[in-house]
């Protein structure tokens, strides 16, 4: 009888389970390969390609720059989501004649009827490093107009 109803005490919690799922690694390659890696301005002494382990289901947004003597640095964001996944009755079927049971559900949302999920994006970043000699594209002549002022302050007396 004991056995009995510690079985139906731990069938009643499996519906309370939640299931958590996250992406911690990202994948940095670059062209050239070989380029260095810093992660919100600390090295962490690694080269691409590599795994970067940075993620988790309540990670935070990640700077990475990339560099590689005789080339231009670069820097990508790496932007953190996380989201919740809940299963709801009303997703279901109803009748007089029927429990109210969804009708739709699976086995895994009567296990694990919440969820959480997390990752880094992007999953995998490539990076092209152009060489110093090359003419800069239009998004960096941009960028570097945007950080300096057009018409600086005149000067104190």
């Amino acid at each position: 009888m004991v056995r009995f109803a510690l079985l139906l005490v731990g069938f009643a919690a499996l519906p309370a389970c939640t299931w958590w799922t996250s992406e911690g690694h990202v994948l940095v390659t670059s062209d050239p390969a070989g380029a260095h890696l810093a992660v919100d301005g600390r090295d962490t002494g690694q080269t691409t390609p590599c795994y970067l382990p940075l993620g988790g289901n309540f990670s935070f947004d990640h700077r990475i720059t990339i560099t590689k003597k005789g080339h231009r640095p670069a820097t990508r964001l790496l932007t953190q989501r996380t989201e919740g996944y809940t299963s709801l009755w009303i997703d279901g079927a109803y009748s007089p004649v029927m429990l109210p049971l969804p009708f739709f559900w699976t086995t895994g949302d009567i296990l694990f009827p919440f969820a959480i999920r997390g990752a880094l994006v992007p999953h995998e970043l490539h990076v092209k490093l152009f060489r110093t000699d090359e003419p800069k594209l239009g998004f960096e002549v941009l960028a570097e107009r945007a950080q300096t002022p057009q018409n600086p302050p005149p000067a104190a007396k």
